[in-house]
């Protein structure tokens, strides 16, 4: 991670204490469906645990720092506790005054659980736009749904990207055939690329010596055709016909014998 810059006249800023957001949740904190008070509520729990070590705050501090008033800071982190971003339980300090102890666990179980579903989502739609650039056509609602089982089913978006690929190949663009090719490959163990590229070497293979034992069986029939084909039988060298189709040597012999 590249170190900043400091711009020179505001070193005795930006050397205090910094507070650690994750990038992600900066940018997308909308999508969990946080309110930007609420939001920044929480980031001021955040700050107070990461740099004053502290995770006691109350109501009022809470107001202070966000510039709200208490009652309605207290609101926010009623809310915050019903959406299961926060939780919170009370405690006494020496004084008899109720504060809030407060757990950030269940925000940062909310925050990986919805990036992990805006990801996949992402994924979804990413597959979405390949298929309907190979298939050259917009896809159907049942298509999209098949897509999207596909991945419940456990297979990862890298094989169903070669599953259209196979398909494109085999110019055999329908799910259905795609299907059948995810079932062959799950039936024959494939779990990751290196599985994959030794089935299809295998595959080939295969082909081949079927390819192969065709071709040597097409030689071996058209030979014994050639053997057993049947040759006209060449007339006796010498011999002559009559016109009534009786050899003209052997006269004599149907003079004797004329029913011959």
């Amino acid at each position: 991670m590249t170190t900043p810059r400091h711009p020179e006249g505001h070193s005795d800023i930006l050397n205090g204490p910094f507070v650690a957001i994750p990038f992600a949740l900066l940018r997308h904190f909308s999508a969990l469906e946080l309110t930007h008070k609420e939001f920044l509520v929480l980031l001021q729990i955040v700050s107070a645990v990461q740099v004053q070590g502290s995770e006691i705050l109350s109501a009022q501090d809470i107001g202070q720092l966000v510039g709200i008033p208490s009652r309605e800071a207290g609101e926010i982190l009623d809310n915050l506790v019903q959406k299961d971003f926060l939780a919170i339980e009370e405690k006494s300090d020496s004084s008899g005054s109720r504060i809030c102890h407060f757990d950030l666990v269940p925000l940062w179980n909310r925050f990986s659980k919805g990036f992990n579903e805006k990801r996949d989502r992402d994924t979804d739609r990413d597959l979405v736009t390949l298929f309907e650039q190979e298939f050259g056509r917009p896809l159907s609602g049942l298509e999209c749904e098949q897509i999207r089982q596909w991945l419940v089913d456990g297979y990862p978006d890298w094989l169903l990207v070669e599953s259209l690929r196979e398909a494109v190949l085999a110019n055999k663009c329908s799910f259905r055939y795609m299907d059948r090719i995810l079932f062959d490959w799950q039936r024959n163990g494939v779990r990751s690329r290196q599985d994959l590229e030794q089935y299809r070497q295998s595959y080939r293979e295969r082909v081949q010596a079927r390819e192969q034992a065709a071709a040597t069986n097409t030689a071996a029939s058209s030979r014994h055709n050639a053997r057993t084909r049947t040759v006209p039988t060449n007339p006796v060298p010498g011999s002559k016909k009559g016109t009534d189709g009786r050899d003209e040597r052997y006269s004599a012999f149907y003079e004797l014998f004329p029913d011959s």
